[in-house]
């Protein structure tokens, strides 16, 4: 058994999310090797809503659209409420309301005239949970606001038709489920007697990147470490 441990911070190319780290000497594997994945540290300095990302929310009040776009920050649950609810006043016609519900992690949005969301970006991600809808009023369930929930630790070294990851990903290697606050840092090891299993390789180098849900490399976070045991 060996142990490789891992810090973007000593990458010899690559970004924080998508590095190469170079090995003191060969990595020399057959094909009956196992790896885990223990101690993947992730300071969380995503936030609530970025730029480009998730920041805009487009409402249709008869035949007009009106689109809002959130500033870039780290909201908690009444504080995002209060941004979309100040945005679309601004905004779109009709006295807004957005209301968000700590106790059971929902937001409800309403307005005196009857609208539709129609796109943007935050709607999309509200959306993408369970809801419910009236003329006048939507009413959303799991409203987290966590800058990111779900994140994904992959390596094409380690690529195996074992794994099927998101969309299918066969480099898929440790799922993070992020359920920490903003401002902390995540620390995620697999299950125990869990293992991925290695095909044959020999190499110096290996290649590993931080994905969010959708499986797009991320680029915000600062650095991330972990502990590659193989067996």
């Amino acid at each position: 058994m060996r142990q490789i441990f891992c810090d973007s911070r000593d990458r010899v190319s690559g970004t924080t999310c998508d590095f190469v780290i170079q090995l003191p000497e060969t990595l020399s594997l057959g094909s009956n090797h196992r790896g885990r994945i223990d101690n993947l540290r992730i300071p969380l300095v995503i936030p609530t809503i970025q730029t480009g990302t998730n920041d805009t929310f487009v409402v249709l009040l008869g035949s007009t659209s009106y689109t809002v776009t959130l500033p870039q920050a780290n909201y908690d649950g009444p504080g995002i409420a209060a941004a979309l609810q100040g945005r679309l006043t601004a905004t779109a016609p009709g006295g807004w309301s957005v209301v968000y519900d700590t106790s059971n992690i929902a937001m409800s949005i309403s307005c005196t005239n009857p609208f539709t969301i129609t796109g943007g970006t935050y709607a999309a991600q509200l959306m993408s949970r369970p809801y419910t809808q009236t003329s006048n009023a939507y009413a959303f369930s799991f409203v987290t606001v966590l800058g990111i929930d779900m994140m994904y630790l992959s390596s094409q070294n380690f690529s195996s038709l074992d794994i099927v990851g998101p969309g299918g990903a066969h480099d898929t290697l440790c799922a993070a489920i992020v359920s920490s606050p903003f401002g902390s840092v995540l620390d995620i090891s697999m299950p125990q007697n869990v293992y991925f299993n290695i095909p044959a390789m020999t190499t110096q180098q290996l290649s590993f990147q931080l994905r969010n849900r959708s499986y797009q490399v991320l680029s915000i976070v600062p650095n991330i470490s972990f502990t590659l045991t193989i067996d």
